[in-house]
């Protein structure tokens, strides 16, 4: 499994996990890649706020790493804007 941490977004921590998956294919086997992400807050990194692995398998490792990134950041940003909708 490999692992990257993201620079802080609006005061959250975000860390995505990206583990490889052999398939079987006819003529061989084929790489493929599954994703998870977590957002802990920036203060408290301890304090994980959501961890979700998604269901999708990526063709390559970067693929993976970005879709987790960008679904870090719409978490996040839903989570403003409840917190914003409700002040």
């Amino acid at each position: 499994m490999s692992s990257q941490a993201y620079a802080p977004y609006r005061g959250y921590r975000i860390e995505v996990h990206v583990t490889p998956v052999a398939k079987r294919q006819i003529g061989g086997g084929a790489r493929r890649y599954r994703v998870s992400w977590e957002v802990s807050s920036s203060q408290h990194p301890m304090q994980t706020v959501v961890s979700f692995p998604e269901q999708f398998e990526f063709l390559s490792e970067q693929h993976a790493f970005k879709y987790g990134e960008n679904r870090a950041h719409t978490y996040i940003d839903s989570i403003e804007c409840t917190r914003t909708a409700t002040v």
